[in-house]
């Protein structure tokens, strides 16, 4: 997969699956958008990781919540890179209630962080691809509790599921502009959204026997970015250790 040329934006890519994905297309040859929602240590370092590789990668800020930050956000990547050639939605944000808790806050900003950013995301990227008559990838970062109901997650759950749905819509209706749209459908992974504790009860619930690591959707994600997948638009591609064959949603202790 050769990245070389593409310039790639990974809303969140401060840490985790994001920064991940970063290093992987920066190593790859890309210069990135290294995206968080405000300047802190862990986008300082993530920033400074890419940029060693990738020496014309930019940083950027914007609350994904926020509407007019993240076309604020789109106006700078075109005024300092002139345009993106591929989105990674992958910011997302998540807690836990049981669905009779929730508070309709909670609810509100995860669906404004995990979904209506995605679509805002898209249309911004899409708008300026249809016009410049060059084609783009769309790449959303799912999760497999879009099909498989988690407890206590209900919101993100949710938002996942729509977030697929969105996928499609965007699949269909940009072809016609050689602009592409895939999600990658996400398992248990090791992060700093996933405590050992839980990493260890999923592990027992994959056929792998193990989480995941977010270099292991990184290299999906790349090649999504990439021209290797052109013909490639619609697809939910599942990278999850054999999880989904194997879950248990009424299991309590995932």
């Amino acid at each position: 997969m050769n990245l070389e040329g593409k310039r790639i934006l990974v809303t969140g890519s401060s840490r985790g699956i994001g920064h991940a994905i970063a290093m992987e297309c920066a190593a790859r040859g890309a210069t990135l958008v290294v995206h968080g929602p405000e300047v802190d240590d862990e986008l300082t370092q993530s920033f400074a990781k890419v940029s060693a590789l990738s020496p014309s990668s930019i940083q950027v800020t914007a609350e994904l919540s926020d509407p007019t930050a993240i076309a604020a956000l789109f106006d700078t990547v075109h005024e300092q890179l002139g345009g993106i050639d591929a989105l990674v939605n992958n910011a997302a944000c998540q807690n836990e209630y049981g669905v009779l808790d929730l508070p309709q806050e909670d609810w509100d900003r995860i669906m404004a962080v995990n979904l209506r950013a995605p679509f805002l995301c898209a249309q911004h990227a899409g708008r300026h691809w249809a016009a410049e008559a060059k084609g783009g990838s769309i790449v959303n970062i799912s999760s497999v509790h879009a099909q498989q109901p988690r407890r206590n997650f209900t919101h993100y759950s949710t938002s996942k599921g729509g977030l697929e749905q969105l996928t499609r819509c965007l699949a269909l209706e940009l072809g016609e502009h050689q602009i592409r749209a895939n999600s990658i459908v996400v398992g248990a992974i090791a992060s700093e959204l996933t405590p050992k504790e839980r990493c260890d009860a999923f592990a027992t619930a994959i056929p792998m026997g193990r989480v995941g690591w977010p270099e292991e959707i990184a290299k999906t994600a790349a090649f999504l970015c990439s021209d290797d997948s052109y013909y490639m638009t619609g697809a939910s591609i599942t990278v999850d250790g054999g999880l989904t064959l194997g879950f248990c949603a009424s299991r309590k202790d995932l």
